[in-house]
């Protein structure tokens, strides 16, 4: 059934009147100018919104698990990309230390000034291996506690946690607009959960393993608020 572009509509969340200039029907979505949050139009409206993945049949290298005051969401970020990584690394690594810091581990002498030169190698090595790591074992994790909320991106037990309160937060959708290092080909992006405060992550997961993640976040943001919360970026309305 079409809808109906005569009537006025409110936003789920504060209530206000969203203008028509702000609904656009192609994209389903609908802003709110008052509170600025983003809406699937078709359920402010009343037509069907789709439901997304089943959380209990994740894609490979993705999970979802729900606990007794949260859940866990994660995905692998294990990539195709380590057989090109890996050999890179190595090669690059290999010469430009040895060649750099080699000679002056056999002769006994210390070169200040080769050492300086080969700090920025030194520190693009550390880099290369920590990306090889996450390429061939790496995951990143969101777990709920209560209200809090840890993102976790590393390899076992070893990584970078980022703390949050999951109040902090209203809408969750994908973002293609933050700068780094993506290895799959979809362009980078990254998922991103925003209101109070703006957290970014997955920006090396594959596309299968980002869309079930962004869904089931956003489900669990919809059970918590009551309201559904956008999951493409903003378009540009008129």
């Amino acid at each position: 059934m079409p809808f109906c572009l005569h009537m006025d509509y409110s936003c789920p969340s504060c209530r206000a009147t969203i203008g028509m200039d702000d609904i656009n029907v192609s994209t389903d979505l609908a802003l709110c100018r008052v509170c600025g949050k983003t809406f699937s139009f078709s359920a402010i409206a009343g037509g069907s919104v789709a439901e997304g993945p089943d959380l209990a049949a994740p894609p490979a290298g993705a999970w979802f698990e729900q606990l007794p005051d949260g859940f866990r969401v994660g995905a692998s970020t294990r990539s195709w990309m380590a057989l090109f990584l890996v050999p890179f690394a190595c090669v690059w690594s290999g010469i430009s230390l040895t060649g750099i810091y080699g000679k002056q581990i056999t002769s006994g002498q210390l070169d200040i000034g080769s050492s300086i030169f080969g700090l920025p190698f030194l520190i693009g090595t550390f880099f290369l291996v920590g990306m090889c790591l996450m390429t061939v074992a790496g995951k990143t994790e969101i777990t709920r506690s209560g209200d809090r909320l840890s993102l976790f991106s590393g390899v076992g037990p070893i990584g970078w946690t980022r703390n949050y309160q999951w109040s902090d937060f209203s809408n969750v959708r994908e973002d293609s607009r933050r700068n780094g290092i993506n290895w799959n080909r979809q362009g980078q992006i990254a998922v991103l959960l925003e209101g109070k405060r703006r957290a970014a992550f997955g920006s090396m997961w594959n596309e299968e393993r980002r869309y079930f993640v962004l869904s089931a976040l956003r489900k669990m943001l919809r059970d918590s608020n009551g309201v559904h919360s956008a999951t493409i970026a903003l378009p540009r309305f008129r």
